[in-house]
């Protein structure tokens, strides 16, 4: 039997609508407790409702820390906890609710939610910079229900007064937030506590699902690895013995610059029957990636210093076959090591794009209300790289997103922002999905090179430098294969609780 946060996510029939939260705390998880006005009984004869959650329906949500707790149980809820693509909020509380309002509103805006209110609550919120559109009173400004019914609002915040004209005019809008399914929050607490889950960057695909009837005593000691090139960071966990059971979810809580490790992903070294290890790489958002020649490198680097591979030739199994890496030793340690990536093809079918080429140089689209011209490469994971006249001038904060997720790429893309410097060199930045800018990225540099000599700007079989914001790497490129050279190096290393 497992809590029923995760009955609802692995699809069972429970149906809530409700708010408000009450926490407990259950070594080595945080237990969510969240009442909800009506539910469906669950048809498993091994899951009970207690006396309590009978009378009032309530969901269970656990998780490792309080986010993820918070996450399933409001999930479970019936709460919507995720971002549209045209994600906006409607605001409107009372006076002695508007110094709390701003907090929220504010982390809302750095998440880039088009905040929409009262005329009030507008005016408390903008008084610190927070941009936010002023919209009429309830009852009085038929805008209000357009924005509901045009999809432009997600979630909506409200708060008032007992006038009988209020509450006429509340409960219109909130019963048209229920056949529209837009969460109406009308507790702060509970706006505070979703705020920060969407901050937090939980979602299905990477959280923990919990089976309470075998619920570890103790939090579990991890020991780990810090390792970079050029600044690409990864945190590199043994998982020899397969105890890891949800690294998606471990990934959201330890790359998390400011209340975690701080890395690009995570690194599963792992048994392997047809290679001398495995690995499977996470991106920071806890998705799986399926290549990266950093990663695998500084695996070789750990694997060599810590005598699991006692040898400078070594092959690693990947989700895109084995590899071969060759690494460079000074003192009995691995300086810089050269990866054999495989072959690197500009036949875009495997990557299932929606665009109807199947070679796709030099090809016009536009993205981000902008017109770019683009060159789609697959080096085993999908990439597409633009020519730039210069590329320190491009606002890869906002631009990367909108290619990450544009209609042209279902299943989202890595971006290499490049300028040819000349024939043997390269400058390049780059927006990996999963993960957004980083310092470095060894694919992202291999099809860089690869669509330059599509280009006729740098020559097949050459060394080509490629100059990232971490540090340089070099590719070589032929018809029969890709490889990537570049230092490697231990950060630190530690212990973690999890």
């Amino acid at each position: 039997m497992v809590d029923l946060a995760t009955r609802v996510m692995v699809g069972q029939p429970l149906k809530a609508l409700g708010y408000g939260t009450g926490l407990y705390r259950q070594p080595p998880y945080v237990a969510v407790k969240v009442p909800v006005f009506s539910f469906e009984k669950i048809t498993d004869a091994n899951a009970a409702l207690s006396p309590e959650m009978k009378s009032t329906g309530e969901v269970l949500g656990l998780g490792a820390n309080l986010q993820e707790a918070l996450f399933k149980g409001l999930v479970s809820a019936g709460y919507k906890v995720e971002k549209s693509q045209h994600a906006g909020v409607l605001i409107s509380v009372n006076r002695r609710d508007q110094p709390e309002i701003v907090d929220i509103a504010r982390k809302l805006d750095e998440m880039g939610f088009q905040l929409y209110a009262t005329d009030g609550t507008a005016r408390e919120i903008g008084r610190l910079g927070t941009d936010v559109e002023v919209v009429g009173k309830l009852g009085q400004d038929n805008r209000v229900f357009q924005l509901l019914e045009g999809g432009k609002i997600d979630y909506v915040i409200l708060t008032g007064s007992t006038e009988p004209e209020y509450i006429r005019d509340f409960i219109h809008l909130n019963h048209r937030c229920v056949q529209l399914g837009i969460p109406c929050l009308t507790s702060l607490d509970t706006a505070g506590a979703l705020t920060d889950i969407l901050a937090s960057r939980y979602n299905q695909g990477n959280t923990e699902l919990v089976d309470i009837c075998h619920l570890r005593t103790e939090r579990q000691k991890l020991p780990f690895a810090k390792m970079q090139t050029c600044g690409n960071d990864y945190i590199f966990l043994e998982d020899f013995d397969g105890q890891i059971t949800c690294p998606e979810s471990l990934c959201v809580t330890l790359c998390d610059r400011h209340y975690g490790i701080g890395a690009d992903g995570i690194i599963l070294m792992e048994r392997s029957q047809k290679a001398d290890a495995k690995m499977r790489m996470f991106n920071a958002d806890g998705s799986e990636g399926s290549m990266a020649g950093n990663a695998l490198r500084c695996m070789a680097k750990y694997l060599y210093d810590n005598h699991i591979v006692s040898k400078e030739e070594m092959t690693i199994e990947t989700d895109k076959g084995t590899k071969r890496v060759q690494v460079y030793t000074a003192n009995g340690k691995v300086t810089s090591a050269c990866v054999d990536m495989g072959y690197a093809t500009l036949d875009t079918t495997a990557l299932h794009l929606n665009i109807p080429k199947r070679y796709v140089v030099d090809y016009p689209v536009e993205i981000g209300g902008e017109p770019w011209n683009i060159t789609c490469v697959d080096m085993g994971n999908p990439h597409c790289v633009v020519f730039c006249p210069r590329v320190d001038g491009v606002d890869v904060g906002r631009i990367g997103p909108q290619f990450e997720h544009a209609s042209y790429f279902p299943d989202r893309i890595n971006t290499e922002f490049i300028r040819v410097v000349n024939p043997s060199t390269i400058k390049m930045r780059v927006w990996e999905r999963g993960s957004g800018e980083t310092m470095a990225c060894g694919t992202g540099a291999c099809a860089a090179v690869v669509a330059a000599v599509a280009a006729g700007q740098c020559e097949q079989g050459r060394d080509i430098t490629v100059r990232v914001r971490g540090g340089d790497l070099v590719v070589n490129y032929t018809d029969e294969a890709v490889t990537l050279t570049g230092d490697a190096k231990l950060v630190y290393t530690g212990t973690v609780e999890y």
